[in-house]
């Protein structure tokens, strides 16, 4: 049976209060919010954007949402 996070109202819903509130995907161990520290693009190297680039990957990985 497919079961709805929705309680009918048009607003919307949100996981977790705060960046402390601990969130997990499809079985993996919850964890905190990720900080990823963002590279302007105005002073952007390719190496500092694939840094930016694993970090959001490694995040998404965390919480279970890739693999």
């Amino acid at each position: 049976m497919t079961r709805q996070l929705s309680d009918g109202d048009d607003s919307g819903q949100i996981l977790g209060q705060s960046a402390t509130d601990k969130v997990a995907f499809y079985g993996d161990t919850p964890i905190v919010q990720a900080a990823v520290a963002a590279t302007t693009t105005t002073t952007a190297t390719t190496t500092a954007l694939q840094t930016d680039i694993d970090a959001i990957r490694t995040a998404l990985q965390n919480l279970g949402l890739i693999g």
